[in-house]
This record gives C-alpha cells, sequence and structure tokens, in this order.
C-alpha cells in the first residue's frame, strides 16, 4: 500500500464502510446478474441530484454491436459549439451505467463548463474486450462526425473515465494513436487500472480479490495482460499521446498504477498533471457531495479538462 493515506474524513469513513461490506468475496461469487442488481441498489445511496445549470439528455448512436446508448450533458443556458469529452464509468468492465455515474458527469459538466457524453458500452463478461474499447472508438467517431448537428465542437473531443473506464479511455488514446481515428485534446484519468498487477489492500470494495475477477470477465479466458490497448502500462511508447490529468487516490490499491503512468508520460514529452487524494479511497467520486477532500480531488480534474478544452482554468 502507498504511504499517501491521510485521515479519513467521517463521510469517506462511511463510504468505504458501506463499500467494504457489500462488495464482498461472497458478492464476486453471485452471478453476474445478482452482482449487477446489488451494485444498482448500492449506487442510489450516494446519489445527489445536478447542480444547477446542467441539462441531460438520452442519445442513440450506432454501434458495432448494434445501438449505443449515451447521456449527453450540456451547460445550461446551452451555448454552440460546445467541448465534448466522452465519459468511461468505472464498475470493472461488468457494471455500471451512465446512470449510475451520473453524479460524477453532471459536476464535470457543471466545473468544467464542457459538454460530457456518458457512454452506454458493452460489459463484459457478456461483451469481453474489445467491444467496450470498440464501443468507444464509435462513438468518437459518430461525435466527430454528427458534432455541427449537435452543436459540439469536433476540434475539442477529449476522453474522461474512473476506474476501468479510465483503463478504457487510456486504450483509445493509443489506439487512436496507432490505428487512425478523431483527434483526442485531452485525456483524464480518475484511479485508472492499467496493469494486471494490483498492490495488496481493499479500497472502496476494491481488493486484488475482486480486480481478478474483472479481469478473467473482461480477458474471457486469454492472458491479455501484455495488450498495451488492453493494459496501458505495458505500451512501450507513450509518446505522441494527448495531454493528461491522472487523479489517484492515496488509500487505493490501484494507485501506483496511475502514478507509474503519469511518470511514464512525462518520460515520453507529454504533458500530464497527477495529483493523490490524501485519505480517499477508489470510488472516491461517489462522495463528491458529502466530502470536501473529494470534492477537491475532482475539482482539480474538472479544472485540467477546462484549461485543455476551452483555455481557462
Amino acid at each position: 500500500m502507498n504511504n499517501e493515506s491521510g485521515p479519513v474524513d467521517p463521510a469517506i469513513g462511511a463510504f468505504i464502510a458501506a463499500s467494504d461490506a457489500t462488495f464482498t468475496a461472497a458478492f464476486d461469487a453471485l452471478p453476474i446478474d445478482r452482482q449487477r442488481a446489488i451494485y444498482d441498489a448500492f449506487w442510489p445511496r450516494f446519489h445527489a441530484p445536478h447542480p444547477p445549470g446542467v441539462e441531460m439528455k438520452a442519445v442513440t448512436l450506432p454501434g458495432p454491436g448494434g445501438s449505443l446508448r449515451g447521456l449527453l450533458y450540456r451547460p445550461s443556458p446551452a451555448r454552440p459549439y460546445l467541448p465534448v469529452a466522452v465519459y468511461f464509468h468505472g464498475g470493472g468492465w461488468t457494471l455500471g451505467s451512465p446512470e449510475s455515474h451520473d453524479l460524477a458527469t453532471a459536476r464535470l459538466c457543471a466545473q468544467a463548463g464542457i459538454a460530457v457524453f456518458s457512454l452506454d458500452y458493452r460489459l463484459a463478461p457478456e461483451h469481453p474486450y474489445p467491444a467496450a474499447l470498440m464501443d468507444g472508438v464509435a462513438c468518437l467517431a459518430w461525435l466527430a462526425a454528427e458534432a455541427g448537428r449537435l452543436g459540439l465542437d469536433a476540434a475539442r473531443l477529449a476522453v474522461i473515465g474512473d476506474s476501468a473506464g479510465a483503463n478504457i479511455a487510456a486504450g483509445l488514446c493509443l489506439w487512436l494513436r496507432d490505428r487512425g481515428g478523431p483527434d483526442v485534446c485531452f485525456q483524464g484519468l480518475i484511479y485508472p487500472a492499467l496493469q494486471c498487477a494490483i498492490d495488496p489492500g481493499q479500497s472502496g470494495g476494491v481488493s486484488p480479490e475482486t480486480v481478478s475477477q474483472y479481469l478473467r470477465a473482461y480477458f474471457a479466458g486469454r492472458d491479455l495482460c501484455g495488450d498495451p490497448y488492453v493494459m496501458p502500462l505495458s505500451a512501450k511508447s507513450l509518446e505522441n499521446l494527448p495531454p493528461a490529468y491522472i487523479a489517484t487516490a492515496g488509500l487505493d490499491p490501484l494507485e501506483p498504477h496511475g502514478r507509474e503512468y503519469a511518470q511514464r508520460l512525462r518520460h515520453a514529452g507529454i504533458p500530464c498533471d497527477y495529483s493523490c487524494g490524501s485519505g480517499l479511497p477508489h470510488a472516491y467520486l461517489r462522495t463528491l457531495h458529502t466530502s470536501t477532500a473529494a470534492a477537491d480531488a475532482f475539482a482539480g480534474l474538472c479544472s485540467a479538462a477546462k484549461r485543455a478544452m476551452i483555455g481557462q482554468s
């Protein structure tokens, strides 16, 4: 475990206790439909209304496996040609939805002053790698093509995600660099999972055993730890990637992933800001409305996105 633990405030302590009591080894052993039902009953306990000045609508788009769905957030009153970030929710590649991460995406829209498209990408184990990544590729291509009709700016596209969603966002940047596609001006990675190795410890319901189960579902029996689009820390080169902001959590077993990725991006000449939230667990986005420390950590990401996409801090 890293040494950035710091004191835990009461709101964070309550969240950790609730998460660790819910997402146990017994939870991991359940069928995926039961896991999703429990997850979907858990997150509303840590939800809150949208901040003022945010409008949201559901949008559908064509995807490689059929129609995809997403939630499009805009600052209100609407302004033309907004920059837009595609958001990839966390949930171990197997759980979650745009609705489960609405607390963070609505606040990202409000605080950064950008449009946010939260994508309902396909989940494992029914849809293992590369389904989620290909859904992301399709979403970015669709937004780039339809930006004018939607009142968005195709020249200011970004990717942001948390946990498994941050993994997808980072993998997408590598894929687009190597395979071609829309230009991405910024990548925001919140407590990202970027390699198969996990530090010991438990944080907000996340443990090495839980992550191993998630990886088994995402990999579908294949050894993909050395594939850079699956585990970006395995990439031989991080050159020519978008500028980044990486936010980790001091109590998180995944914290070394983000820290090492930030170091490697900087070594490759990529502008990258890094922050580690002292006293914060994995999944601290659930506490943005109850924890000052969580809100401050998230504000750093929002400010970085605003600078990169709008030019204001």
